[in-house]
């Protein structure tokens, strides 16, 4: 539970009551001593805590941790003769987008991308700093707020816009929230208005001067109790002092101070406690009595590993040596109070906690210093991993942590996580950056402020801690931002804000300088590098910045040759390694050695002392240049390749190999071209030329890519100009494609249905359309099914097949629906009925004739007249005559026609008049037999 902080507002109020009062008031909020203790020689069971008053609480329960968002932590190898300690394992960020997700909620991109944005601050921030009308600097909205004024100002933030991308905005500071009416002063940093206070006023009640949202802020509270406490678990007074009075003659009190400024507010806080409490936010055990946190993996300047902590956890110098925790007995894993010492992890170095020389704030106020210790004399086998735990897998705690390549400034509106051994892992976001005073070890009750330590730091009100958690990592995305410090606490036990010591200026503070220790990826060579290289050319990799979210700038790869032969490798001083640099996108080359062969060297990734580890690659190297692809061109789209044609180094041997293959000579004008066109192939294909020559190795491949338009594919069952009956329209449209195209079926321009030609696809019908080869359309067969309820009418189906997205031009097939008949006809009578209104039957693929009365009723008398003939069928089965072709009756009658004689041509009448002309050609033809015979007769 956190404690909302006071309105500034208010808080100006508060404070110049308290001025004039002097006291404070019963329900003011206290500090709670919170150093987490061990029982030597091998602490068990709970964590004991003084208390600064008997209604106080410990804010240092065995509580379970929540799972956690990923943070880079190192893994531990077993450690021989000891508990298990969790061992070094491949490192990923298995359940990290969900703990950033519940925790920030933000997604991992955007995570990633917040640190990269602070480290762009942070890299700007010296040159900002150092320009006439600069105040301060903030992360909001994606952006990185520059707040100030004046030219200098502005033209730096434009330069930094137009050399990279557009972060940085130039803001006017904004207004105090409360401008005290005698406001004559403007405050420009944390430390001139540091050294200002504790001149002026002291350093009694002092917590912090910070800067946030536009204005600075000094913070005052119960001054802070230290978190060292005797063995014997002796309680300390928890006497308050809020306001101090000032030294009478010497001394104005903190509202008269910050009267003075129009860009300082006061802000009344609780008592601020260091949390004292390995694997980055792994807990280790203090000379058997208390437990801290480990932060981050290092290095001394010769390259000795280290790992980094909080300074008070030293008790300032007094501490010698340090044990690992069994993680299992830690709260953060569930365990109550703390776990066993699980070996040596190494002895305490330098540490500073304050000013140099672990001093208070001096009387000037001009000894800030920092939080921070090193342990070194690491134990020997032990492997520290640049990463920190989630503490969502105590047992294993690699596969989730969080990898770290590099440090980042804290700022405010920065998104942050930090994990510690009491409370696991915990996110939010900044608050503000400044200077934080921290009672130190000697510190006496009742204000404990005898002993106050400054030190640089920031503060979080949306990030929890406990007691042992004091030296635990502070990340954001993949950097490193501070060592936890301590907390502030109400009375209660309630803590309303989190504080950590700024991890750059703390490792600015070891004398000889420390290295972070970084997460490098193991470099691996370009994929064209699995075939040979020319002796001379560049050999090309990579280094991939996962499971990170960048690789750690200013990284090398690290070239060793094996069985190196003198001036071998161009570059390399015979004996030495090779170093190259690796761009920003992770990008490394170095030139091929002069002679062919099998070229064989080992390649680490460095930064400093950090290292990947060494992997083994080989390169094959060819005296022979790789020859050129001249032609075809690639362009929008080739419809075929019959010829490929190029250059290369006369006498040699061509070999194509790919979507196309063939072998061809170069000429001796330096010319080649193989025929291909025995080779249809049609979509994205991709081409590979290599020259040969025999005793020599293959030269290093030239490969090109083009786009081949595939054939229009082919409509079976439809052909151009076919008539189709509305209600007896075909159940699909099908036709041929080539294997493993997909097709696409439109009528009018509306998508039908689209499925990949095969075997499998084909319809019942199968014989191509006339003029359709089954070589250019394809012999894999497709079939989609015919649009419901088409309207009658005229209509366009197209097809298209497409082979790795590159279509075809479309097969256009146009026919008719034709209406299908009204409803509502009567048969007239029964075909071979004889009936009037009867058809005779027709015989197989012919249509009915129908039979007419001699004179129907109502037909008018006159001459006969020639009977029309019927209409063409449509293409499907029409019914001509009287009966339709399933041996139903037609459903509609044509206008003249009797019922039953539909689809029949109009009646004209003369029907009754085919017999007596029949009759009458027949005694014609009769008569002319006899004239003939009786001439030829009389002729003889």
């Amino acid at each position: 539970m956190k404690t909302p902080k006071f309105q500034p507002l208010g808080r100006a109020a508060a404070a110049l009551a308290i001025a004039l009062a002097g006291t404070l008031p019963a329900f003011a909020v206290t500090a709670v001593p919170a150093m987490a203790e061990a029982n030597a020689p091998a602490p068990t069971g709970s964590v004991p805590a003084a208390s600064p008053s008997p209604a106080a609480t410990d804010p240092a329960p065995a509580a379970s941790p929540s799972p956690a968002a990923p943070v880079p932590a190192p893994s531990d190898a077993p450690l021989a003769g000891s508990s298990a300690v969790p061992s070094a394992t491949p490192i990923s960020d298995a359940g990290l987008a969900e703990a950033v997700r519940r925790d920030l909620g933000m997604t991992l991109a955007e995570f990633d991308a917040a640190g990269a944005l602070a480290r762009r601050a942070a890299d700007a921030a010296p040159s900002l700093r150092a320009l006439p009308g600069y105040v301060g600097i903030s992360l909001s909205g994606g952006k990185i707020a520059v707040e100030g004024v004046g030219p200098d100002l502005r033209a730096r933030v434009a330069e930094l816009n137009r050399s990279g991308p557009a972060d940085f905005l130039l803001a006017a500071p904004a207004a105090a929230t409360a401008v005290p009416s005698a406001a004559e002063l403007l405050a420009s940093s944390t430390q001139q208005l540091f050294e200002a206070y504790v001149r002026e006023v002291g350093t009694a009640g002092l917590q912090a001067v910070t800067y946030t949202d536009g204005h600075f802020v000094i913070r005052t509270g119960g001054t802070n109790t230290a978190q060292s406490v005797p063995a014997s678990g002796a309680v300390l007074d928890a006497g308050l002092n809020l306001e101090p009075a000032g030294e009478p003659g010497t001394k104005m009190s903190a509202a008269e101070f910050v009267a003075r400024y129009a860009n300082v507010t006061l802000e009344q806080g609780s008592r601020i406690t260091t949390e004292e409490d390995y694997f980055g936010g792994q807990g280790y055990i203090v000379d058997g009595r208390t437990l801290c946190s480990a932060g981050f993996g290092a290095f001394s300047p010769a390259g000795e590993p280290l790992v980094l902590t909080a300074g008070h956890c030293a008790g300032d110098g007094s501490a010698k040596q340090a044990e690992i925790e069994n993680p299992a007995g830690a709260p953060a894993a569930g365990g109550a109070g703390s776990g066993e010492a699980a070996g040596i992890l190494g002895t305490f170095g330098f540490s500073q906690f304050g000013g140099s020389g672990n001093s208070r704030v001096a009387s000037d106020g001009t000894n800030v210093g920092t939080d921070i210790t090193v342990l070194q004399g690491i134990r020997r086998g032990l492997d520290l991993q640049p990463a920190v735990t989630r503490w969502d897998n105590p047992a294993d705690p690699g596969p989730t942590s969080v990898k770290i390549v590099g440090t980042v400034a804290p700022f405010q509106g920065q998104p942050v996580c930090r994990s510690g051994r009491t409370t696991g892992w915990r996110c939010g976001t900044v608050d503000s950056v400044g200077i934080w005073a921290i009672p130190g070890p000697n510190s006496l009750p009742p204000d404990y402020d005898n002993d106050l330590r400054a030190v640089r730091g920031f503060d979080s009100t949306s990030v929890t801690s406990g007691g042992g958690d004091s030296g635990g990592p502070w990340i954001s995305g993949n950097f490193a931002v501070g060592l936890h410090t301590g907390a502030e606490s109400t009375d209660e036990g309630v803590q309303t804000r989190a504080i950590a010591t700024s991890l750059e200026d703390a490792m600015g503070h070891v004398p000889g300088g420390v290295q972070l220790q970084l997460f490098l990826a193991k470099p691996t060579l370009a994929a064209a590098f699995n075939a040979p290289v020319t002796a001379g050319e560049p050999i090309t990799g990579h280094i991939d910045a996962g499971p990170a979210s960048v690789v750690a700038p200013n990284s090398k790869v690290r070239i060793t040759v094996l069985n190196h032969k003198p001036g071998q490798t161009p570059g390399q001083k015979d004996g030495e390694p090779l170093e190259v640099p690796v761009d920003a996108s992770g990008n490394w080359q170095f030139p091929a050695p002069s002679s062919a062969g099998t070229f064989k060297f080992s390649a680490e990734t460095v930064n400093g002392f950090s290292g990947s580890g060494t992997v083994a690659l080989s390169v094959d190297v060819s005296s022979l240049a790789a020859p050129a692809i001249t032609s075809p061109v690639d362009g929008p789209g080739l419809a075929a390749i019959e010829t490929i044609a190029g250059t290369g180094e006369a006498g040699g041997t061509v070999r194509l190999s790919g979507d196309l293959t063939g072998t061809g000579l170069v000429d001796a004008d330096g010319r080649w071209s193989i025929n291909v066109a025995d080779q249809p192939v049609f979509g994205k294909i991709s081409v590979t030329a290599v020259l040969t020559a025999p005793g020599e190795v293959d030269s290093p491949a030239v490969t090109r890519t083009y786009s081949v338009i595939p054939p229009a594919p082919a409509v079976s069952n439809l052909r151009d100009g076919k008539h189709l009956r509305q209600d007896a329209l075909p159940a699909t449209i099908s036709g041929r494609a080539i294997d493993g195209a997909d097709v696409a079926v439109a009528v009018d321009g509306v998508a039908v249905d689209s499925v990949q030609a095969g075997p499998g696809s084909g319809a019942a019908e199968t014989a191509l359309e006339p003029g359709i080869t089954q070589t250019s359309a394809g012999s894999a067969r497709w079939s989609v099914p015919f649009p419901a309820k088409l309207a009658a009418g005229a209509h366009t189906v197209t097809v298209t097949q497409a082979i790795d997205g590159v279509a075809s031009l479309p097969a256009a097939v146009a026919f008719v629906v034709d209406a299908a008949p009204a409803p509502g006809g009567t048969p007239a009578g029964t075909p071979g009925s004889g009936k009037p209104g009867a058809g005779t039957p027709a015989t197989p693929g012919q249509p009915a004739v129908p039979q007419q009365p001699a004179n129907p009723a109502g037909a008018p008398s006159g001459p006969a007249k020639p009977v029309q003939a019927p209409a063409p069928p449509s293409d499907t089965s029409v019914s001509v005559g009287g009966t339709a072709p399933d041996n139903t009756a037609p459903d509609s009658t044509a206008p003249g026609n009797t019922p039953g004689t539909a689809d029949q041509l109009a009646s004209t009448g003369a029907g009754g008049l085919l017999p007596v002309a029949g009759l009458g050609a027949g005694a014609l033809l009769l008569g002319a037999a006899f004239v003939a015979f009786g001439r030829r007769r009389a002729v003889r």
